[in-house]
């Protein structure tokens, strides 16, 4: 047996139904187990794979799982779909088809429709009122959709926005936080880059904010990004901030060609590869304990420099 299989194993055996006894219990003992799972070993290579417009996958189980998502009332979902255009409608139909427009494994397994009909769904469900849809949205449902059924990826999707990132979309008010933190923690851990951004008059919501509004998710690649995905849904979505340092500060991702204006800071973002997978695990330690420690943060910092 591969590794790929014992690792499928061990999922299997924390996604199955228990014994029965001291239910509540084992739940909670057995979803401690299945968050470690992912830190330390991760999801298998094939964790995304799953059929076209229906059939889930492991890593979509996984994400129910650390969502809470049970029973699913398919019903109630097709009674918004039902609904048709939301008073979002055309933004939402601009933004999906620049959505991973160019990855091809996504756009093989996801319609453009299909999410289209889930957004427009959400605004319907929030009570159709005109702005509830925001950019980064499309591109925080569609991983849901790649990863298993409509119905499924609705539930899960509207439970993420509402209680893992409540203020995270709304206004960009969390957006905005995310950017103001990734500004303090860079002013704490290099000096010397955080007073370049400053001579060159930018800030976080001008070269971050993509970036942290999607959760790390408009960058490529996909599967790379959806593994950051499986530690923030685990452990926090703040963990996100740390991501985007991470990637700010790696090697080769900031190109200084010249110091006459801002438009000449340009920056190469490349992908994440295992480095950022060792940065979650620095991350664990430091938001496990409640506190954002300075030491801790250098050393995390050091790790990836």
């Amino acid at each position: 047996m591969g590794r790929d299989e014992k690792l499928k194993f061990k999922y299997e055996g924390l996604l199955g139904r228990g014994n029965g006894k001291n239910v509540d219990g084992e739940a909670n003992a057995r979803l401690e187990k299945l968050k470690e799972l992912i830190l330390w070993e991760g999801l298998p290579d094939s964790a995304s794979d799953g059929g076209f417009c229906g059939r889930g996958s492991l890593r979509g189980t996984v994400w129910k799982a650390l969502l809470g998502v049970a029973d699913v009332n398919v019903d109630e979902y097709l009674q918004l779909v039902d609904k048709g255009a939301s008073n979002d409608y055309q933004k939402i139909f601009n933004d999906v088809y620049r959505t991973f427009s160019k990855h091809e494994e996504y756009t093989s397994r996801v319609p453009r429709e299909m999410l289209v009909r889930l957004l427009n769904a959400f605004v319907h469900y929030r009570g159709n009122t005109k702005g509830t849809y925001v950019q980064s949205m499309s591109v925080l449902a569609a991983p849901f959709l790649f990863l298993m059924p409509e119905p499924e990826a609705f539930l899960s999707f509207q439970i993420f926005l509402r209680e893992r990132i409540p203020e995270y979309v709304y206004k960009y008010v969390g957006v905005h936080r995310g950017c103001d933190l990734l500004d303090r923690c860079l002013q704490l851990l290099d000096p010397s880059l955080y007073q370049r951004f400053l001579e060159f008059k930018l800030t976080p919501q001008m070269y971050a904010f993509p970036n942290i509004s999607s959760l790390g998710m408009c960058v490529s690649p996909l599967n790379d990004s959806i593994q950051l995905l499986d530690v923030q849904l685990a452990y926090g979505s703040h963990l996100g901030v740390l991501f985007s340092l991470g990637r700010l500060r790696r090697e080769g991702t900031v190109t200084y060609i010249k110091k006459s204006s801002a438009a000449e800071l340009g920056f190469q973002v490349q992908g994440l590869k295992m480095l950022c997978f060792f940065f979650a695990r620095w991350a664990f330690w430091i938001f496990g304990c409640g506190a954002l420690r300075k030491p801790l943060l250098l050393l995390l910092l050091h790790a990836v420099a």
